[in-house]
């Protein structure tokens, strides 16, 4: 009988001991697992990144090619005679550049003039508004005076 309470004994203590082993064992796998989540999360952050500065890069190198004309197909945009936005304002300001030396004053009416020389339509509902609000919110543009409605461009 002493023999036999001394195997269960032993039985209770080597159960006791596996149960203490598999439960260290669980809490290292659990722990392994998280820290496997959260390298798995940074990864994903980081490839969601690089993904969307690549997409920057490539709008930047398209921008590039099409400014240095080395791109094969033409642009949506400059096919488009119809201008609106920071698209009229990039348009008004290159024509500006080549029609006129640095620093020149022009009234608004006669550059608008020049944008409907070279083709373009200026959008909304009055043209001439749209066009001078534009101007106005231009960083390369700035106002000679009060009131004149001349204008230059600004020194870079």
């Amino acid at each position: 009988m002493a023999s036999e309470t001394s195997e269960l004994g032993r039985g209770a203590e080597v159960e006791e001991c596996a149960s203490d082993e598999l439960i260290e064992e669980c809490r290292a796998m659990a722990t392994r697992v998280r820290e496997a989540r959260e390298r798995a999360d940074r990864l994903r952050a980081l490839a969601e990144h690089s993904e969307a500065q690549a997409v920057r890069d490539e709008e930047l190198l398209a921008e590039l090619e099409a400014v240095l004309g080395l791109s094969d197909q033409l642009r949506l945009e400059n096919l488009d005679p119809r201008l609106g936005g920071q698209r009229l304002e990039q348009i008004a300001v290159e024509l500006l550049r080549q029609q006129r030396e640095f620093g020149a004053t022009i009234h608004y009416r006669e550059w608008f003039a020049l944008i409907r020389k070279a083709g373009y339509q200026v959008t909304g509902k009055d043209p001439l508004a749209t066009f001078l609000a534009q101007l106005r919110r231009s960083e390369d543009v700035e106002a000679v005076g009060r009131r004149t409605g001349l204008y230059r461009l600004r020194a870079a």
